[in-house]
């Protein structure tokens, strides 16, 4: 049986380079060979296309690049790294405030409050004319317990969403929510969100783009790299969404966020953390760094040969050195904007290996893969050294480089509906899809509970959303020691997370409300009793007339309702009102006004 199939193997390569296409092969074959029954049945015919597809066909250039197809298992370094904090790292206590502050430096708190006011002052020095009414007047230095509160406020946000931020103080009984206005006045917190700075706007390194955010830029690439990754990561780009003017802003079409800033971020393959972020300025942090490298041959000589690279490889390479990740044996899948044979080599004499989908326009690409045209689950490959490089064809073409895996097919948890046959596909797609989702997965996250806003300023808006990022890290460290048998949920995290954050701030000041809540419950619950409205001392005039509080909405927002004066008010509460309508409103309904008139004044 083994000779009538190595010589049916014999008949068949030798028909197919006389044919081109399958018709013509069988139009080739002989009615009366012996072997005729066997070549026309289907299952021999599908074995040839599974086996050996004759469409693949050597490339001279191919074979000059190292390329063959000739498969051999790769040389993969055995990953040795101790994943997780450092023991000095993990708090006693495990809880949302406490990763918090893990990865967000108590120093940043103070930075942040330091150049806060040395930002409200130098408007208020530099300020020819101040309105009357305008809030910078009323400024007061902020402090680190008031920042802590502040930024509570902004992570709420995220949580409960609202139109704009003035709704959140809103008192309109549709819309009110009471722990805003008990936390931190609204004039309060749009004064410190105007006059919010990192550093200082004198500052002479202005030469570098990302300046305006730069110490807190550092501080997260520092702090998340406290924590070593799994073996598998995952690299791609997010982007933080915005439409204002910058420099770098880039247009995307394929992305959620079509315009904004674009982000490098390398993150563990099963959870999503971000182990290393990176932000395009027209240049990129990691391509400079790669730069720096350098390495000691065997004479002794150093020299740098990372300047020959693309650029797209130095950022990759880049963000793995300076996170650490680069020669420990770690498994990075990327996608075809990154993929390069020329990437793959460099990553793999680091003992880090890599893959990937690749265009079939890189250089050193085998040329067969643009000019073999393959069947239904056909597979072709080739091999040099260390690096695959797979072609095969689902519904399209799908081209892969690897440097972990062989070419191999594999089962996968989906089944044929005609066949009710397992579906094989190679190993390295296989693994591409199910751990390349790192990014998407840290990006599905922050987009649950964003806490960005319209903004004019670029940097606030990027400040935000790296903040967004550092909190989600928190979750998910927080998830991985927490030892607790139910687990928090991603909410239950940032709903702990600000209630403790404000508990840690005793000394913030409170909301001045002048005591509208006794007043509010004296109103529905004393005696009162009418009389005339008493003059000022000094007036001419003994029968004076005052704006009903009743009848009348906020001075601001009475264009379009008639005023309404009285001589009456309460004795008790010192109000003008109406006689005898007003008065029993104002002392029986928790929200008195008209409703004209309410609506005017939660506007």
């Amino acid at each position: 049986m083994a000779n009538r199939r190595m010589n049916l193997d014999d008949v068949l390569n030798q028909l197919w380079t006389e044919s081109d296409s399958e018709d013509e092969l069988l139009d080739n074959i002989d009615e009366d060979d012996v072997l005729e029954d066997v070549l026309l049945s289907a299952s021999v015919i599908n074995e040839i296309n599974l086996e050996q597809s004759v469409r693949d066909k050597d490339f001279p250039i191919d074979t000059e690049n190292g390329w063959s197809n000739v498969d051999t298992p790769p040389v993969v370094m055995e990953f040795d790294s101790h994943v997780g904090l450092n023991a000095e790292d993990i708090p006693n206590d495990i809880t949302p405030l406490s990763m918090l502050n893990v990865l967000f430096d108590e120093s940043m708190w103070q930075n942040m409050v330091t150049q806060t006011n040395k930002y409200a002052q130098s408007r208020i020095q530099n300020a020819h004319s101040l309105k009357p009414h305008s809030r910078l007047t009323r400024w007061v230095d902020t402090t680190v317990d008031e920042m802590k509160v502040f930024m509570s406020l902004v992570l709420l946000m995220g949580i409960v969403r609202k139109p704009s931020l003035e709704d959140y103080w809103s008192t309109h009984e549709n819309i009110e929510t009471p722990f805003f206005n008990r936390t931190m006045s609204k004039n309060r917190f749009l004064l410190i969100l105007s006059n919010f700075h990192i550093v200082d706007n004198d500052s002479d390194d202005k030469s570098d783009r990302l300046y305006k955010i730069r110490p807190f830029l550092q501080m997260i690439i520092d702090n998340f790299q406290k924590y070593v990754p799994e073996r598998d990561l995952s690299f791609d780009e997010g982007t933080c969404p915005f439409k204002g003017r910058v420099q770098f802003r880039v247009y995307n079409p394929q992305k959620p966020n079509k315009f904004g800033m674009k982000l490098f971020e390398l993150c563990e393959a099963s959870s999503g953390y971000c182990v290393g972020i990176d932000i395009y300025h027209g240049n990129t942090d990691c391509a400079t760094y790669v730069e720096t490298l350098e390495d000691e041959t065997e004479d002794g000589h150093v020299t740098s040969h990372y300047i020959d690279i693309t650029q797209t490889s130095k950022i990759v390479l880049g963000m793995m050195a300076r996170t650490g990740t680069l020669t420990k044996g770690h498994h990075v899948y990327m996608d075809n904007y990154y993929t390069s044979p020329e990437l793959y080599d460099v990553l793999s004499s680091y003992d880090t290996y890599a893959c990937g989908t690749v265009r079939i326009n890189r250089k050193e690409v085998p040329k067969a893969f643009g000019s073999v045209k393959l069947k239904q689950d056909e597979t072709i490959f080739r091999r040099r050294e260390n690096l695959l490089a797979l072609k095969y064809h689902d519904k399209r073409d799908v081209h892969m480089l690897s440097t972990i895996h062989e070419a191999k097919s594999v089962m996968t948890n989906k089944v044929n509906r005609k066949t009710n046959e397992p579906i094989m596909k190679p190993s390295a797609i296989v693994d591409y899809i199910q751990k390349m989702g790192g990014v998407d997965l840290s990006d599905q996250i922050v987009q649950y509970y964003d806490v960005l806003r319209k903004c004019v300023k670029w940097w606030k808006k990027l400040y935000f959303h790296l903040f967004n990022i550092l909190v989600v890290n928190a979750y998910i460290l927080h998830m991985k020691y927490s030892q607790q048998q139910k687990k928090r949920s991603h909410m239950d995290f940032r709903n702990t997370l600000v209630t403790e954050l404000i508990e840690s701030a005793p000394n913030a000041l409170k909301p001045q409300r002048k005591g509208r809540k006794s007043e509010h419950l004296a109103r529905l619950t004393e005696r009162h009793f009418i009389g005339h409205c008493k003059p000022k001392p000094g007036a001419k005039k003994q029968k004076v007339t005052r704006d009903c509080i009743v009848c009348n909405g906020s001075s601001k927002n009475r264009e379009g309702f008639k005023r309404k004066q009285t001589a009456y008010e309460c004795i008790q509460c010192e109000k003008p009102m109406c006689n005898p309508e007003c008065f029993m409103r104002y002392h029986t309904l928790k929200y008195y006004k008209p409703e004209s008139n309410q609506e005017s004044d939660s506007e």
